[in-house]
C-alpha cells in the first residue's frame, strides 16, 4: 500500500463499498497482500472462502463492521471491515480491505469462531 500525502479521504458507504468490491473482483483487479496471504495459510482460510464472502455468494452472510474499519494518516484510503460465514456456515470470518488507484487490496483474514 502507497502512503500519499493529503487530506483523509471520504469514507466510502455500503452502496459505493459493495459496488467497488464488485467491481475490482469481476475485473480481477484484486491484491491478497502477502500478510493475507500468511494469515490465511496459518489460519486454513483459502482465496475462494474470502472472495465468496466479498460477494456474498450462497449463504455467506456478508456485513460490514463499521466499528472496525479504520484509517491510517497517509494513505490513499480507509481500511474496510467485512465479516461473514466460511464455507462449512460454522464460524465467521473477517476480511480487512483497502483500495489504491489500481486494485482492492486483501490485507488480512480472520476467524473469528461460531
Amino acid at each position: 500500500m502507497k502512503k500519499v500525502q493529503g487530506r483523509k479521504p471520504t469514507k466510502k458507504t455500503d452502496k459505493e463499498l459493495w459496488t467497488l468490491i464488485a467491481e475490482k473482483i469481476n475485473g480481477g483487479e484484486y491484491i491478497f497482500l502477502s500478510h493475507a496471504k500468511k494469515r490465511q495459510k496459518d489460519r486454513q482460510i483459502t482465496d475462494i472462502d474470502v472472495l465468496d464472502i466479498l460477494e456474498n455468494k450462497g449463504n455467506r452472510r456478508r456485513r460490514r463492521n463499521k466499528s472496525k474499519d479504520s484509517y491510517t494518516k497517509g494513505y490513499q484510503d480507509w481500511n474496510y471491515c467485512v465479516e461473514g460465514n466460511a464455507l462449512s456456515g460454522k464460524e465467521k470470518l473477517r476480511i480487512i480491505i483497502s483500495f489504491d488507484n489500481q486494485a482492492m487490496l486483501v490485507i488480512t483474514v480472520i476467524r473469528l469462531g461460531v
